[in-house]
């Protein structure tokens, strides 16, 4: 680059800094100006409520630590509300649609809009649209689709 061309740019660049100090600081909320976090906080909350229903994520990760490897039963003796509102056990739907995957297994939608993926390819079970199926829990975390007939069949909730 020849020294005509670095002359204009440093010219440029020095105007823009002066120009960036000129101009008017941005107006700083009267809590930044309290020194102690808690008090801080409570400040901005006091001037900034918090949304109604806003998830505080270190609370709910704290609560996930207490309650790891304590199965359903034992969350319902600790907070039996909570549990038996946001936990069923099992769901029943009508089938609103079914497909075929290349690899035998069957994609079942369910009226709700959710969908489950039979995982064991096995035609036992017939299925048609319009059939009322329940979905429970299984063991170690799966679950089970039982078919008007109640044959029980692996299922994995894909959407």
């Amino acid at each position: 680059m020849s020294i005509r061309l670095r002359v204009p740019a440093c010219v440029a660049l020095i105007l823009a800094v002066a120009q960036a100090a000129a101009a008017p600081q941005m107006a700083v909320h009267t809590c930044a100006a309290v020194s102690g976090a808690s008090q801080r906080l409570a400040c901005y909350d006091a001037a900034f409520p918090p949304v109604r229903g806003a998830v505080d994520m270190a609370s709910e990760k704290e609560r996930a630590l207490k309650e790891f490897g304590l199965n359903k039963a034992q969350l319902r003796v600790r907070d039996p509300d909570r549990m038996g509102v946001v936990a069923p056990d099992r769901i029943e739907a009508s089938v609103a649609r079914m497909s075929v995957r290349s690899t035998g297994e069957r994609v079942v939608t369910l009226d709700s809009g959710q969908v489950w993926l039979l995982t064991e390819v096995t035609m036992k079970g017939p299925l048609r649209i319009g059939d009322r199926v329940t979905i429970r829990e299984a063991a170690m975390g799966s679950h089970m689709l039982l078919t008007p007939r109640k044959i029980a069949l692996r299922a994995r909730r894909i959407q």
